[in-house]
């Protein structure tokens, strides 16, 4: 908790609980932390062009402020807890989250059940299939946040899953950064990651200047680095066969790509992609610890089967 301190406890009837006790002060700083980090990194020049510092500090000093929340944390737990315990693949795979005490919970503290288990990134010992089962469920997890709960815990930490080796169980924590998708929004992002998944050019381009990926203004390199980066992405989706996410390489493929960006980037991308792409790729690096070797694409494609848009156009297509 990099806000706070966490302890286990025993209630008054004897049950074990975890409490998050939040640092005193904290909430009333972060505002003037920021600011001074701001005027530091201005004087600097540290921070490219492209990054567009000053969206990238409004974005993280509101989620700040909501992570100091803990009564908000608990309602997100509360609902993810629902969510996670009505989707039957999650429910048989054993995902589980922990239940929260509300009258054990204030501003500064929140009090969850007491759960067993070890950070997820300390199984890369086991076998290849449970190393499998696992990431291909944390990749399932992560799209049904976005595309079907329009829902998501943007926390990548490999320390919020824990991993019980004695019952196969893993239980998701830590709910302070969680946010909600627009239906608009996640319809135009599936369009993009089915054109990602197919390698069609014309239909990411189209999207992307749609969604305000792009001005489209932008010169040759920077639009060579948006679609490569993308496809890249996309690679997991390209087929039908299991993709090795370790021996992909994907990961300092992308970064290359990234360069550009900071040098090329005209417009900061959509506010919502700042904690998406963030959540997308902790959940590509914990397949990369597990070595995992995962087939994909049908994944995407019951996703789009069960998808609804509402933008009026067919369905994309994945073959």
């Amino acid at each position: 908790a990099s806000i706070g301190q966490v302890h286990r406890a025993k209630t008054l009837d004897g049950s074990y609980v975890v409490m998050k006790v939040q640092y005193p002060g904290v909430a009333n700083s972060i505002e003037s932390d920021l600011r001074n980090l701001q005027m530091l990194i201005n004087l600097t020049g540290l921070a490219p062009l492209g990054l567009f510092i000053e969206e990238v500090m409004r974005v993280g000093r509101n989620e700040l402020k909501s992570e100091c929340d803990y009564q908000n944390e608990m309602e997100n737990q509360l609902k993810f807890k629902q969510l996670v315990e009505n989707d039957p693949q999650l429910h048989q795979e054993r995902f589980r989250v922990p239940g929260v005490y509300k009258d054990l919970t204030t501003k500064q503290i929140i009090t969850s059940d007491f759960v067993r288990g070890g950070t997820i990134d300390k199984v890369a010992h086991l076998d290849q299939d449970e190393r499998n089962r696992i990431a291909y469920n944390i990749m399932y997890l992560t799209m049904q946040e976005l595309f079907t709960w329009r829902f998501m815990q943007t926390d990548p930490n490999w320390g919020n899953f824990l991993y019980d080796m004695g019952t196969f169980t893993t239980f998701l924590i830590d709910f302070g950064a969680a946010r909600e998708y627009s239906k608009q929004f996640v319809d135009g992002y599936l369009r993009i990651v089915c054109a990602n998944a197919n390698r069609d050019e014309e239909t990411l381009m189209a999207k992307s200047h749609e969604m305000k990926f792009l001005t489209g203004q932008e010169n040759k390199i920077m639009l060579e680095a948006h679609k490569m980066s993308g496809f890249t992405v996309g690679e997991p989706f390209w087929s039908d066969e299991p993709f090795d996410f370790r021996g992909s390489n994907i990961s300092s493929r992308l970064s290359q790509h990234s360069s550009a960006f900071m040098k090329h980037r005209l417009t900061p991308p959509p506010e919502e992609v700042y904690t998406l792409h963030r959540k997308l790729a902790g959940a590509y690096m914990l397949c990369i610890k597990l070595g995992a070797m995962i087939p994909l694409r049908n994944l995407l494609r019951q996703v789009v089967e069960n998808h609804e848009f509402d933008d009026g156009l067919p369905p994309p297509i994945l073959e």
